[in-house]
């Protein structure tokens, strides 16, 4: 079978969107590993993608890992992989970061927790998000631990009676964030109750910090003392966890028994205390340069006006792929590894790049770096967020969830 180039690729692109291969998935290393939940297909080799994708570089995952396991020593990590991973991809990293050892998970859907297990992940996958009686079964089914508060732990007990075992929760206990829990000075009733019943299974007790270090500490010390005053009653309340990406990164007195991080495992934002690094990036191609001169226009309602000779390239991305679209005309992109600016206006699927200085002539095909490396030059997502009036938490979770994400595993060199 020939294999085409990219520019190769994209001639025949009219025959590649009637779905006709052109590579075989073997014959490149980069395929898509998350495709669908629970399975390892490869999908579409990177050379064909011609829409935006997403390349994440597990060993980058890994390194985040072993830079907070340094910083809380060695204690207990639970990956919050909730909101599709953060946007990266919620099986590709649970998988990931199962390979570092890592054996407890957090969701915030009782489908993600299904599609993790169906998924074949194994140890403890904790959702945080609320349930249904009828969903009370396909937790205890599955043996999923489920965040409690309230009296919906009897449709747990129930399920698990029904199913002769025992549902495993962790109790979510509100120390003063005020959003969910059950309310710190209401909670001893709450804690006798859960411990009496004979078809749950308490496993963790927990709390989410306001992340203002001083009212951190009072929450710090609410929860202990809950924890104290049920050891006493002689129930244990198993693992006690509250740190966060920032409080992992400057609040030691939140580590307790286990850390719950999500943000820093992806390299998200730079952040104190820890050495990270961003694991995605987001990609995609060429598919029309044009030469323009002064006065003539770009978009709808003509909104961008050509103010000298011009080079300017078209990609198929836009804000329905996620892209903050306020980050336009402040922001680049990464062409041939010369930062050019994205200009004009985007659509829900096209935006206009400036190219007029790239370091060599831009042609039909070629790879364009929105967030991530390429040949030495790095654009951040923390960088593009503050453009886009939103942070970089938002800038990932909100990628099209459908976006192609392509998991570079350890060993691979990366394009």
């Amino acid at each position: 079978m020939k294999i085409l180039n990219r520019r190769g690729f994209i001639t025949a692109s009219g025959a590649a969107f009637l779905g006709f291969p052109f590579l075989r998935a073997s014959e490149n290393p980069y395929t898509i590993s998350d495709s669908e939940p629970g399975t390892d297909a490869p999908a579409a080799p990177v050379d064909e993608y011609i829409d935006p994708w997403l390349e994440i570089d597990t060993r980058k995952l890994a390194w985040n890992v072993t830079q907070v396991r340094k910083r809380v020593e060695n204690r207990p990590i639970m990956a919050v992989v909730k909101c599709n991973g953060y946007g990266h991809g919620l099986v590709g990293v649970a998988k990931a970061f199962a390979r570092q050892d890592v054996t407890h998970f957090a969701v915030v859907k009782v489908q993600e927790a299904v599609d993790l297990r169906k998924a074949g992940i194994k140890g403890e996958i904790l959702n945080f998000g609320p349930f249904t009686r009828q969903e009370a079964g396909l937790l205890v089914s599955n043996e999923i631990t489920q965040s409690v508060f309230s009296s919906t732990v009897d449709w747990l007990a129930e399920a698990a009676r029904e199913r002769k075992t025992q549902a495993r929760v962790h109790l979510k206990v509100d120390t003063g964030l005020g959003r969910v829990g059950v309310p710190y000075d209401q909670a001893a009733p709450f804690i006798d109750k859960t411990a009496a019943m004979p078809d749950i299974k308490i496993t963790g007790v927990f709390t989410t910090l306001t992340e203002d270090t001083d009212y951190d500490a009072l929450q710090i010390e609410r929860l202990k003392k809950i924890h104290d005053e049920a050891k006493r009653k002689g129930i244990n309340l198993g693992l006690r966890h509250a740190a966060s990406s920032l409080a992992v990164s400057n609040f030691p007195p939140a580590f307790l028994d286990m850390v719950r991080p999500g943000n820093c495992l992806y390299g998200l934002e730079k952040l104190p205390n820890l050495d990270i690094q961003q694991a995605l990036t987001l990609k995609t191609r060429v598919i029309l340069v044009k030469e323009l001169k002064p006065g003539q226009t770009l978009g709808y309602h003509q909104v961008y006006k050509i103010e000298k000779n011009a080079t300017i390239a078209t990609i198929p991305l836009g804000y329905s792929d996620g892209y903050p679209i306020g980050a336009l005309n402040h922001t680049d992109a990464l062409v041939h590894g010369t930062r050019c600016p994205l200009v004009g206006y985007m659509s829900a699927n096209h935006v206009f790049i400036d190219v007029t200085r790239c370091s060599r002539e831009v042609e039909l095909g070629d790879e364009v770096v929105l967030y991530g490396s390429q040949k030495g030059e790095h654009i951040t997502i923390g960088e593009v967020a503050k453009w886009g009036e939103s942070s970089v938490y938002k800038a990932t979770i909100m990628m099209n969830p459908l976006m192609p994400r392509v998991f570079i595993e350890l060993g691979s060199e990366s394009k």
